[in-house]
Parts: structure tokens; C-alpha cells; sequence
């Protein structure tokens, strides 16, 4: 076989191609970084935010057959407020669905928690998923070290075989083989080690708290029989092979009718009318809070990349404009059409490599910092890197762009006659009305397209600030919050040393120096667990359309938990002292409640009985509103529980103190103190309890810092996109500004004229732009908390903002034109 040899002319010429490219992008150093930056900001940010959707909305969950897997809910849709829907599942329930046949060859279970982990070193507090024992067999997960959870292991009376994570493996083992078999403590009762999962393996997947082991959730048969009303466990299914998921839910429907309807006043079960199931996607419910914004992510990237398109593109078009007239010369000298195109090709291709090179480098940084950035209750955002799918895409169209418009004047040149190209490019060289009319054109989108971006983000931006300004119910100034795990089998069977931990710990943590007061409490506002319980309240008549005997959060606190957070009291007293274990059973209500249960009455002294708990309490007071739900939710109705009184103390985990400086400063204290009373309670999350209110903000504002950089970015582009056009229509302008100024003009007019057509272009732009944004603003609406999609002031900031951005960038040439000397226009023309 014969070696190909490349032709020493052809190389020569190639490399001649080349380094002509090189000089003539040289001679236009302006107009050549301008398009590299506008090529790499516009390839960057929309590659960087596109891997973060395509992670995020499209990429498939990384499970076996995981478009076969689907999340089923139990419902209450008789519930006020349109029903309680995609509801957790009690044991009885999944269990009857266990033995049912159904639409799936394999239903498993999980439930959340948190517990202490001892025998690797210091004590841990660790995030664990409780799973049933085929739920590694359904998702095809297979451990890096050991072996999964199997069936075997869910067996209520077999020590418990841990399957823990890669993270989790190399903090507390040292990446250590011979991890499998050791021994350790999960809260205090003895479990085994049995396998190590594979870097990434995250389930369930999505969760702010990714898990840091799985436990078998070893249901007992106490609870599979008599579990009724405690619904905690959430059912994962793996459909029959060719059964799409429309033909899911009416083959469930059947199973739901034929499980029947059976009640009594204090047992229910799944049926048709009060108790249904319902089915999703898996995929679709782990993104399900975070489509919405993650399409509106995806609208920004091709807006974006649009707008850099553009804008390369008017760019471009101008110097093709420009080089008309040296295409035709070099024609008209004997360059062939062939070689003409392979030189501007070689131009073309150039430019738009280096820029798609710095582009990528952009995208890199930006994912790298994307990693690091608290992006809030995102599903996946750990799973994010930069998608060589998207690049490679990307940069298609970066290239295509680059080329198609650089040949432009070769094209427009080969295809016209050469007589009459250099009959119009003489003199002046004066690009055609109709490019020009063109770049005008591409202006006006640009900037259209900018103000849609920018009202979009200035809108997230003022809603953000809106939910910055919400009250949350307590003075966040000067709390530190830590959380205490304490484990089952040590504190749980005795409960006086329970209690005595808690008033021990709540003692030393009031004695530290600069503690102004402390406290214990279940859960932290502004984001409780919502149980939605049953709640029997005294005397209380149920009217059509009105609530019902449940209320939606149950906290447990100690005392002076309402004084530690500043809290208002409306009626009645806190807890003290006097609500101890043996003292009549109290309870404090929130206004919600008040309002909800007894309108146009005094709550104090009306008896309520929460949940299984058969003692009726006394309400002895009524404190103001603490976010519960979240911050851009109203407040739902709670109840306020003595830790000591109710019954399992072990569920107040965080520990909360009023300091008189900086919180910071006492978080070595707070542990002290902890490990003072027993050196085996983990101490995990210990945070100001503005960093709290912080996280809650989380995903608004990385929704509003992504959009106003997008925006700020568009922005930019757009005054380089019309400072391109301006200056050159002054460079091209050059002698008629000259003549003009020679017969009388003065500086100032000739200024005027140069911003009156770049000031037609931005109203034309803003105006157009306007109009779009009414229309797709409406994709916001659910994303905005406390402003309209109309606001006026939003609308009217963003338009002076990228008036005066565009302005600015007409000021710079318009301010060249009016420098010109006549005299040597004039022997230029």
C-alpha cells in the first residue's frame, strides 16, 4: 500500500492561508477580540447552564430500566384546601400491595432519618435510608466493595448489615478494603458493614440530604398488621415490560377497587372514594419541583446563545461589508473562486475556533464554580459536569457561525458581476443599504431578546429580595443551632436518663458565658416536616367546606424555646417549670391554628388530643406565627408540644442558644457541652440560625444569581452588538462627516446624528422586547413571590438600564465622528 504524500504546494499554500488569516484578523484587533468575547462569553455561560438542565430535566436517572420505575402515592382527596396528594404510604398499606397483584413485577419501600453511627472513630451523625430488601436488586445497584441489601436482611430479627457510601467510606474508614464485616453502632444497637456502594451511587436520588449508608427497613409484624394511620413510607415500583404508564394507572385502578372501601372511626385503608393511589414517572417527581426552572433555565440558554449568534453574526456581516471590495480586487487579479473561499474558510474558521476554544474553557470554569455554589433543593446539581454532548453542539454552532457569515462577502462577490462590485466599492466602500439594513435588523433582536432577560431576571431579583423581607416569626440574630443525635437503644428504654440529658444539656448550655438563654426543639422554622395528623379537638362542630380535625405541624420544644427565638406571645403564657412530666398535659398553639379552630373565640383552655396520643391538653397559650412551610408560604396551623410531656423527649434533636455576639464564636462550646454529658452524641449541622433562613433561600437565589448573570452577560453583548453597528457606520461615514463639518457643521450636531440612529435602534429593540416579555413572563409567575409579572418598576429599571447601556455604546463612535479633520476626509474622498 502506497504512502500518501501531502503536496509541497498545496502545504504552502495552507500555511500562506493561514498566516494571511492571522495578519487580516490583526489589521481589525477591535472587531476580532470583540467577536472572540462574544463568541466564548455566549458558548461559555449557555454550555455551563445547558449541562446543568441536561443533568438536571434530561438526563435518565442512573438506575436499571429506569423508565420502568415509578413513584405510587397514597391520596386523602376529601382533605380541605383540594385534598392532601402524593401521600406517604403506612406499612399495612404497602404490605397488602406487596401480595396484590399489580401493573408492577416489584414494589419496595424507603423511609428517611438521621441516627448516631459509633465504631469508626468519633461518634457520627449520619443521614441513613431505611430500604426494604429488594430495593438494590430493583435498581440494579451493585456495591463497589461487599454485597446489597438483599431480602434476607429485612427480617425484623437479624442484626442489621449497613451498605455504606463511597463519601462516607473514605471520611470515617480511610477508603479502608477490609471495611466488610466490621462491627459498628447505629444508634446504639449493633450493626454490620456489608458493602461499600460505588462513587456517585446516590438513592433516593435528588435529596437535599444525600443518604450517608442504607439499613434494611426491617418492618415488624406488628407494624405490617397494625400500622394503620402512620404513614411514613414511601413505594417504589418496577412496571411489567411493555406497560406504559397510562396503562399503569388503569390496571391500578382495578387493584384499588377490588381492595375495597372499609372504615371506622379510627381505621382506614386504600379505596376508590377517600383513600385512592396514585402513580409518576420516578424521574419526573425527582424533578418535579425544579422543572418549571429548570425550562425557564433552558428558555435563557437559547435565548442567550441566541443573542451571542446574533451577534457574532452583525459582527461578521460588517467586516464582509468591508472586504467587498478586496475580494473583488483579488478576483480581478486572477485569484481563483476556489481559493478565495478556502482563504476566507481558513478566516472564518480561525476566528471562530479560537473563540469556541476560549469558550470551552469559560464553560469549564463556570461548572467548576456551579459545583461549589449553594444551588438550594436543585435535584442532581451533584451530578453535574460539563456535558461534552452539549460542547460538541455547542460549538457547532459557534464554528457554523464563524464560517457561514465569514464567507459572506465571497459569496455575495463570486455571485455578482465584478464590474459592478468595484464600481460600488470605490472611494468609500460603502457597504449596501441592504447589509445595512440587515445589521440594523440584527440589532433590534438582540437588544429584544436582552430585555427579555433582563426583565426576567430583574423580576427573580425582586422577588428574592421580597422573600429576604419576610418575617419569619422569631429574631434569627444571635442563634447557633446544633443537632444532637442521641441514640435509640441507650436513651430510648430509659427514659428518665433521656430527660435528664436534655435538662442537663439545656443548663450547661445556658451557664457558657455570652449565652443569653437556651433551648431544645424537634424541628427549626421556616422549614418543619409537615405531618398533617389527625388532631381530636374538643367540642368542635365540622361545617361543608370547612377544616377538619388534622392539623399540619407538630413541633416539640422545651422551655424557653419561644423566649430563645423572640416569638411573640398573643395570649396566655409560655411553658415554664411547671409543665413537667407529672403536671397536667399543656399545649401552645400558633395564631393560624387559633383562627382555624376557634374563629371569633379565645383559644385559651380549649382541650385538643394530637394524634395517637390519648390524653386530652390544654391550650395555655398562643404565640404568633413561625414560618413552618417555608418561607414564601403562609403559615400552617401547629401545635407546640413540652418536650417532657411528650412522650419521647429523643425527638427535640436540636439544640438552640441566644448569644450576645457573634453565634460563631460558640460552636466549640455547644459541643463541649454535649460531649461533657456523654462523648458518644455526635454534635452535626451546627449553624447561625441566619444561615438557616439562608438555606431556605437557596434555590431563589441561585435561580435569580444565574438569570441576572445571564442577563447582565446578554446585556453586554447587545452594547457590543450595536457599539459594532455605529462604529461602523461612522468608520464607513467618515468623509460625509468630513464634508459636513467643512461646510459649517458643528461637533455637537454631528454627535447628534451618530445617537439619533442608535437611539432609533434601542427604542426599537426595548419596545419589541417589551412585548415579548408580557407574554412569556407569565412562565415566571410561579417562581415569584410577592411581585406581578407586570410590575411597573421592574419593567421600567431593566428598560433605562439597557437604554443606557446602549447609549453609552453609541457615545464612544459618535464621539470619533465628531474628531474627524475635514481636511484629510477630504483628500480621502
Amino acid at each position: 500500500m502506497k504512502a500518501v504524500t501531502i503536496c509541497p504546494v498545496a502545504r504552502t499554500y495552507e500555511m500562506h492561508d493561514i498566516r494571511y488569516a492571522v495578519r487580516t484578523l490583526a489589521k481589525s484587533p477591535g472587531l476580532t477580540v470583540v467577536s472572540l468575547i462574544c463568541m466564548a462569553l455566549g458558548l461559555g455561560a449557555s454550555t455551563a447552564i445547558f449541562s446543568i438542565v441536561n443533568t438536571v430535566l434530561l438526563r435518565p436517572l442512573p438506575y436499571r430500566d429506569a423508565k420502568r420505575l415509578v413513584v405510587v402515592y397514597t391520596e386523602f382527596p376529601k382533605f380541605p384546601n383540594g385534598g392532601l396528594h402524593r401521600f406517604a404510604a403506612d406499612a399495612p398499606e404497602f404490605h397488602e400491595l406487596q401480595t396484590r397483584k399489580g401493573p408492577w413485577d416489584q414494589i419496595e419501600s424507603w423511609d428517611g432519618g438521621g441516627a448516631s453511627l459509633t465504631g469508626s472513630g468519633m461518634p457520627l451523625r449520619v443521614n441513613v435510608t431505611y430500604v426494604t430488601g429488594g430495593m438494590f436488586s430493583m435498581l440494579g445497584a451493585v456495591p463497589r466493595l461487599g454485597r446489597p441489601i438483599n431480602p434476607a436482611d429485612d427480617d425484623p430479627g437479624v442484626t442489621p448489615h449497613l451498605v455504606i457510601s463511597d463519601g462516607l467510606w473514605r471520611s470515617a474508614f480511610g477508603a479502608d478494603g477490609g471495611v466488610i464485616g466490621k462491627e459498628v453502632q447505629l444508634d446504639g444497637g449493633k450493626a454490620t458493614i456489608i458493602g461499600v456502594m460505588a462513587k456517585g451511587f446516590e438513592f433516593p436520588p435528588g435529596s437535599n440530604v444525600p443518604a450517608d449508608l442504607w439499613s434494611p427497613l426491617q418492618l415488624t409484624p406488628k407494624q405490617l398488621t397494625q400500622g394503620h394511620g402512620g404513614h411514613f413510607l414511601t413505594m417504589v415500583a418496577h412496571l411489567r415490560a411493555g406497560l406504559s404508564l397510562e396503562r399503569a394507572r388503569q390496571e391500578m385502578a382495578g387493584v384499588i377497587r377490588s381492595m375495597g372501601e372499609r372504615s371506622s372511626p379510627k381505621f382506614h385503608t386504600i379505596n376508590p372514594v377517600d383513600h385512592p393511589l396514585s402513580m409518576y414517572g420516578f424521574q419526573d417527581e425527582v424533578i418535579r419541583n425544579a422543572k418549571r426552572s429548570m425550562l425557564m433555565l433552558l428558555g435563557a440558554v437559547a435565548f442567550f446563545l441566541l443573542i451571542a449568534c446574533v451577534n457574532v453574526s452583525n459582527l461578521l456581516l460588517a467586516r464582509s461589508d468591508a472586504r467587498r471590495r478586496e475580494v473583488a480586487v483579488r478576483k480581478a487579479l486572477g485569484a481563483s473562486r476556489r481559493h478565495l473561499l478556502q482563504q476566507l474558510l481558513t478566516e472564518g474558521l480561525l476566528l471562530s475556533g479560537a473563540g469556541a476554544f476560549a469558550g470551552v474553557l469559560l464553560a469549564w470554569a463556570a461548572v467548576k464554580a456551579i459545583a461549589v455554589t449553594d444551588a438550594g433543593t436543585i435535584p442532581r446539581i451533584r451530578e453535574v459536569t460539563l456535558d461534552w454532548n452539549v460542547v460538541v453542539f455547542a460549538v457547532a454552532v459557534t464554528l457554523a457561525t464563524g464560517v457561514v457569515f465569514g464567507m459572506a462577502p465571497a459569496v455575495q462577490t463570486l455571485s455578482q458581476s465584478l464590474n459592478e462590485t468595484l464600481r460600488s466599492a470605490g472611494g468609500r466602500a460603502m457597504g449596501s443599504i441592504r447589509s445595512h439594513r440587515v445589521r440594523a435588523a440584527l440589532v433590534i433582536a438582540e437588544l429584544s431578546l436582552a430585555l427579555v432577560l433582563l426583565i426576567g431576571s430583574g423580576l427573580l431579583v425582586r422577588a428574592f429580595w421580597n422573600l429576604q423581607r419576610v418575617d419569619p416569626g422569631f429574631e434569627a440574630n444571635g442563634l447557633l443551632t446544633a443537632r444532637i443525635a442521641l441514640s435509640s437503644d441507650t436513651y430510648a428504654r430509659d427514659r428518665d436518663k433521656l430527660r435528664q440529658f436534655w435538662g442537663t444539656l439545656q443548663q450547661k448550655l445556658a451557664a457558657i458565658p455570652g449565652v443569653q438563654s437556651a433551648t431544645i426543639a424537634a424541628a427549626l422554622p421556616p422549614q418543619e416536616f409537615e405531618v398533617d395528623n389527625d388532631t381530636e379537638i374538643e367540642n368542635f362542630v365540622q361545617r361543608p367546606g370547612g377544616p377538619i380535625q388534622n392539623v399540619a405541624y407538630y413541633q416539640i420544644v422545651e422551655h424557653g424555646f419561644f423566649e430563645t427565638l423572640r416569638t411573640k406571645l398573643i395570649a396566655g403564657r409560655y411553658f415554664d417549670q411547671r409543665d413537667g412530666l407529672n403536671s397536667p398535659p399543656v399545649v401552645i398553639v400558633n395564631q393560624t391554628m387559633a383562627r382555624t379552630f376557634w374563629p371569633g373565640d379565645i383559644a385559651l383552655g380549649k382541650r385538643i388530643r394530637p394524634g395517637s396520643n390519648h390524653v386530652w391538653m390544654t391550650v395555655i397559650g398562643v404565640v404568633a406565627d413561625l414560618k413552618n412551610g417555608g418561607l414564601d408560604k403562609a403559615a400552617g396551623t401547629e401545635i407546640y408540644l413540652p418536650a417532657f410531656q411528650a412522650g419521647n423527649a429523643r425527638q427535640a434533636p436540636y439544640a438552640v442558644v441566644k448569644t450576645s455576639g457573634d453565634p460563631k464564636r460558640f460552636a466549640n462550646a455547644v459541643g463541649a457541652a454535649v460531649h461533657d454529658i456523654d462523648p458518644t452524641v455526635p454534635v452535626s449541622q451546627v449553624r447561625t440560625m441566619n444561615e438557616v433562613l439562608s438555606g431556605a433561600e437557596s434555590r431563589p437565589r441561585f435561580l435569580a444569581l444565574i438569570l441576572t448573570a445571564f442577563s447582565s452577560i446578554a446585556v453586554v453583548l447587545a452594547a457590543f452588538g450595536i457599539y459594532g453597528v455605529i462604529a461602523y457606520s461612522v468608520e464607513q461615514r467618515t468623509s460625509e462627516f468630513g464634508i459636513r463639518m467643512a461646510l459649517g457643521a458643528q461637533r455637537a450636531d454631528v454627535m447628534q446624528m451618530v445617537l439619533r440612529e442608535g437611539f432609533i435602534l434601542a427604542i426599537a429593540g426595548i419596545v419589541l422586547g417589551s412585548i415579548v416579555a408580557v407574554f412569556l413572563t407569565r412562565a415566571l409567575e410561579e417562581l415569584l413571590f410577592d411581585v406581578s409579572r407586570f410590575d411597573g418598576l421592574t419593567f421600567a429599571a431593566t428598560i433605562l438600564v439597557l437604554l443606557a447601556s446602549a447609549m453609552l455604546a453609541c457615545w464612544i463612535p459618535a464621539r470619533r465622528a465628531t474628531i474627524v479633520d475635514p481636511i484629510r476626509a477630504l483628500r480621502y474622498e
